[in-house]
């Protein structure tokens, strides 16, 4: 993981982080730059999480090779939850109710956002570790390199959801 990239327990830090890694991001405090903000941070997603899958992708012939059926169903299952990660990232709406529609949104709020844009960012660089991983493991190291994935997925898919609990205004306050 880059420099740039390490935890930060300060919020503005976050949000100085996110500006380094994503030209343009501005967070949220200004209403016509929300839908902005949430679309940049959903594309950047995608450049990191699109190639990802195409390197988890590789693992299918040794798992195929393999003939370990149970490894053939671990595979089939981070394929699905990859699968419904990025759907997920594609279609999503650009935030149109809940928060960005508010005209005064508590800073609470705004530093959540950062927070869980930080989250994104970072889990979707350990996805692209984890993705590599799979590719270039040992059929005896596989099942674990899968299982590695699969949690850094299912995390990401996590946050999405609170995150779109936010912007729609149903999550925590």
């Amino acid at each position: 993981m880059s420099e740039i990239c390490k935890k930060s327990s300060s919020n503005l830090r976050l949000l100085e982080k996110l500006e380094l890694i994503l030209p343009g991001y501005r967070g949220y405090k200004e209403k016509e730059l929300r839908r902005e903000t949430d679309r940049l941070i959903r594309n950047y997603l995608l450049s990191r999480i699109q190639p990802a899958y195409r390197d988890f992708k590789n693992a299918m012939k040794a798992i195929a090779l393999s003939g370990d059926q149970a490894l053939a169903t671990e595979y089939n299952e981070v394929q699905a939850i990859f699968d419904r990660v990025i759907s997920k990232l594609k279609t999503m709406s650009y935030g149109y109710t809940g928060f960005f529609d508010l005209v005064k949104v508590e800073e609470q709020q705004l530093d959540k956002m950062i927070e869980f844009d930080w989250n994104l960012v970072s889990t979707a660089e350990r996805i692209q570790e984890k993705a590599r991983n799979v590719a270039k493991s040992d059929p005896g190291k596989l099942r674990e390199a899968l299982d590695d994935l699969k949690n850094e997925l299912l995390s990401l898919d996590d946050t999405l959801i609170n995150r779109e609990n936010i912007i729609k205004g149903v999550g925590e306050k």
